[in-house]
């Protein structure tokens, strides 16, 4: 338990969190997680759809992101164990029913290899939308998304996960006015085995191949280096 002011707090979390190559984002919002900077892929996750449209204006040039519109139990129970780095669940687990966060947890430790992440309010945060015609923080139409239902304190998380507190974290509340009081919020952290083995081995410039296709890439029409590529694909699954 390690407790940490405002200031702190991200650049701390920040020093905990593992640099990892595949990411997967559940809740993300438009908001992606803020803290591995390059990863090889990072997949969010999200199940109102106009969240993931507004992402996608803003990260279309990147190929590292895969946006997957859909609920995050429908989504996860698609991973195989261990099929990515780190999982990361940012101001999300609150919006879930005390019974399906805490499988949450249980579905990114079985789903995660290195790492995963939480962050959430130190206890019960009210916020709800009631009213259809309110937008939520971001100006959009996901107030039913964006609904605390369930309360978490450090004691729903096991001694295998460590958590590092600011007891005021939160000084406004759903419309943006200060609370007469700030709240705590905590992140936990749960490292997994290491130096589990991967499932993958992610290519940098190690072959002739790689600097030959930046330049067929550049060089040919798209319809010309897709056919090459193919048959150089179809080449590798012979040998």
């Amino acid at each position: 338990m390690t407790y940490v002011s405002p200031t702190d707090a991200w650049s701390l979390v920040g020093s905990k969190v593992l640099d990892v190559e595949v990411i997967l984002d559940v809740g993300a919002g438009i908001c992606p997680q803020p803290f591995v900077k390059n990863p090889y892929v990072h997949i969010c996750v999200d199940a109102h759809r106009p969240y993931i449209e507004r992402l996608k204006t803003s990260v279309t040039d990147d190929p590292k992101f895969i946006l997957l519109n859909g609920r995050w139990d429908e989504v996860l129970a698609k991973f195989p164990d261990k099929s990515v780095d780190s999982v990361f669940a940012l101001d999300f687990i609150e919006h879930l029913e005390k019974e399906d966060g805490l499988r949450l947890l249980r579905e990114a430790e079985r789903v995660a290899r290195r790492q995963v992440v939480v962050f959430t309010p130190h206890g019960f945060f009210p916020q709800s939308y009631e009213d259809p015609n309110k937008a939520d923080r971001w100006g959009m139409d996901g107030g039913y998304w964006q609904t605390h239902r369930s309360g978490w304190d450090f004691d729903d998380f096991s001694d295998e996960w460590e958590i590092v507190c600011c007891p005021t974290f939160i000084d406004r509340d759903e419309d943006e006015q200060p609370l007469p009081e700030p709240m705590g919020a905590f992140w936990a952290i749960r490292n997994l085995a290491p130096g589990e083995e991967r499932r993958y081995d992610v290519v940098q410039n190690k072959s002739p191949w790689a600097h030959v296709k930046k330049a067929l890439e550049h060089g040919l029409p798209p319809s010309a280096f897709n056919g090459i590529r193919s048959v150089w694909r179809r080449l590798r699954r012979l040998l």
